[in-house]
């Protein structure tokens, strides 16, 4: 199994390489903001516009380029020792708000990885590389790990910079072939 590593110096900055992944999806050039998290023993890096008023980063949204969708990522970073952390999830969800008023949303879809899981546990292959999950489809398809990079993941788990530049293709395909569609 594959541990993306990096160290706290690297997970310090590591905000502005996620705003570089998401600007495609971006309203705003400058946006979105991000926050680091402390959680001993662990670290978690949430996105957000301006000051997150939610208190929990799963509840911190910013805007897309699409009016009534907003975005949710975060990744979450374990301590492996004094120096260094490894990467347990990147999560990117696309929410579609349903009622302006009450700022009422749905899932629409989620683009996530999960490297630290075991490569015994059912579905590894599919959950560890970045997976797509299409929330709005009838049973079973929400439940389903749709791989985007399943003949490539050793590489792709490799490093940080690699994991990265999938997630930013898959991120690219999304706006390409779904959200500029939906415009």
């Amino acid at each position: 199994m594959s541990i993306i590593q990096i160290d706290f110096k690297d997970l310090q900055s590591r905000g502005e390489k996620i705003r570089e992944l998401l600007n495609p999806l971006v309203r705003h050039p400058s946006a979105p903001a991000w926050k680091l998290i402390a959680t001993p023993p662990s670290y978690i890096i949430g996105v957000h516009d301006g000051s997150p008023v939610q208190p929990h980063y799963g509840d911190w949204r910013f805007a897309t380029f699409i009016n009534d969708y907003r975005g949710m990522y975060f990744e979450l970073w374990k301590r492996l020792d004094s120096f260094k952390y490894n990467l347990e999830t990147a999560c990117l969800s696309i929410y579609q708000t349903i009622d302006s008023h009450t700022q009422e949303e749905r899932e629409f879809l989620s683009l996530h990885c999960d490297p630290t899981v075991s490569n015994d546990a059912p579905h590894a292959i599919y959950k560890r590389g970045p997976h797509l999950h299409i929330k709005t489809a009838d049973d079973p398809i929400p439940r389903a790990h749709i791989a985007l990079n399943r003949c490539h993941l050793d590489d792709i788990l490799s490093s940080i910079q690699f994991l990265s530049e999938a997630i930013g293709h898959a991120i690219k395909m999304l706006k390409e072939e779904i959200l500029e569609v939906m415009q």
